[in-house]
């Protein structure tokens, strides 16, 4: 039987969530646009390597004046309902976070006679997820941890009476996602759950270009209606994310917010966090209208706030729809292992990181728009062992105290932390290994423990 944890209003209103301020004025979500258009450019050049075109988003730094042109006044949604949850509160009790990363979005694996063995085909010795790891998280201090999840290995596709696409979850797919997210509501932690590599270029399922917009709408909508009614009962400490990083994969404009085509493709993407958030307030059920849901931007860029706007809410919960966002800030020192790269952390460093913040605060939290870090970190280099940790410190550090919300209230940004589980070679990148599954046990103890101290105020 499925675990079901009900969390108490008056908890995260009073003792659970001790030491908040006074109630901040609220800003209702704003609308997002439905208007299909054309791209601007034929989108067919193929992209040469991931990392090198990445570092385009996460390098690119904005002006101050550029930033003015961001987050517009949202609309009001009727009738507002209030139930005790403030929108600060909840971000400061979800703490930090752990991603357990290329597990349950691992896709289109060869080979496997079971699909519930993707969930260890990306890992090291082929791991699947247990009750201690999960519980190593939770005593390390790590308050969040986020499941991204592909589904389209796991969806039965028929078609209906009209010529439409059905798509229906696999059982056991489906059973195996809600026992990790047990395991997780045992240790009483926040859970996101999400729509993650199913956006791939062969345009199958989501692709943020004019022609693919129904059909990734239709997608969209439907797998969020099962997943809102899967999880129906479990209460605000599961979070929704409509989809990951949503971009033009394949082609030149992937990792670049700032392209016409890339701003087009934003435009979309509005339109599908729209259709994620109706689908999961549609499942009139248990705890889905209040229930807090993360929209990102084009390929989860920080800069993408350009032209991204944020759904309207029909839940009447005011504030419950947050940006989340992945600043691997800077790039050369985060992920870069070209001739690039960098290794010491010094004053450019945290001048990039601060940025973040700055950004962050002046677009969405002052405006009562809660934001979460939804991945961050830094690879495993050669030289990096003590910079590394030192970047983590002062990361946290200004997640936890730089930004306010529209009263001056210093609101703090949730980091969940990118975890991979590879330390293979640290020559060719991506090397987000925290967690030794194998074992169950840190890579780095060092590492995790400067994000949970600077994340407590110690040095």
């Amino acid at each position: 039987m499925r675990r079901k944890v009900i969390l108490l209003t008056a908890l995260l209103a009073g003792a659970l969530l001790s030491g908040c301020g006074q109630a901040a004025a609220q800003t209702p979500a704003q609308t997002a646009e439905t208007e299909e258009k054309e791209l601007v450019n034929e989108l067919n050049n193929e992209l040469e390597t991931e990392t090198d075109l990445k570092s385009a988003v996460q390098d690119n730094t904005a002006e101050p004046e550029e930033t003015e042109k961001g987050t517009q006044a949202q609309e009001p949604v009727p009738e507002q309902k209030d139930d005790g949850v403030r929108w600060q509160d909840f971000v400061a009790d979800m703490g930090m976070g752990w991603n357990l990363g290329n597990t349950f979005d691992a896709i289109d694996c060869s080979g496997l006679s079971d699909e519930l063995d993707y969930e260890g085909a990306w890992l090291p010795g082929s791991t699947k997820t247990t009750k201690e790891m999960i519980s190593l998280v939770k005593e390390q201090g790590f308050r969040t941890i986020r499941i991204p999840v592909s589904w389209h290995n796991h969806v039965d596709i028929t078609t209906d009476e009209n010529g439409r696409q059905v798509y229906t979850i696999s059982e056991a797919w489906m059973g195996r996602v809600r026992e990790v997210v047990d395991y997780c509501y045992d240790e009483g932690l926040y859970v996101v759950i999400n729509i993650h590599h199913d956006d791939n270029k062969d345009k199958r399922f989501i692709y943020p270009t004019a022609e693919c917009q129904e059909q990734s709408i239709n997608y969209i909508t439907q797998i969020w209606t099962q997943i809102a009614t899967e999880f129906a009962d479990y209460d605000l400490h599961l979070i929704f994310e409509v989809v990951n990083e949503v971009r033009l994969s394949g082609t030149d404009d992937e990792w670049t917010p700032d392209t016409l085509n890339s701003q087009e493709a934003q435009r979309i993407i509005n339109t599908y966090s729209q259709a994620g958030v109706d689908a999961i307030r549609a499942v009139d059920s248990g705890y889905n209208a209040s229930r807090f849901i993360m929209c990102t931007g084009y390929a989860g860029s920080l800069y993408s706030y350009k032209n991204q706007v944020l759904p309207t809410d029909k839940g009447g919960y005011p504030n419950r729809i947050m940006v989340s966002t992945h600043p691997y800030s800077p790039y050369f020192f985060c992920m870069d292992v070209s001739e690039n790269s960098k290794s010491v952390f010094d004053e450019q460093v945290q001048n990039d990181v601060k940025e973040v913040f700055r950004v962050i605060n002046q677009q969405w939290t002052s405006k009562d728009v809660p934001v979460v870090i939804s991945e961050w970190g830094t690879i495993l280099k050669a030289d990096n062992e003590e910079s590394r940790k030192e970047h983590a410190s002062y990361y946290v550090n200004q997640a936890v105290t730089a930004c306010k919300d529209s009263a001056g209230e210093t609101v703090q940004i949730p980091c969940i932390l990118w975890d991979n589980g590879s330390v293979a070679d640290v020559t060719k990148g991506e090397t987000f290994g925290y967690l030794d599954r194998q074992n169950v046990t840190w890579f780095d103890q060092g590492y995790v423990d400067a994000i949970i101290d600077a994340c407590n105020g110690e040095d």
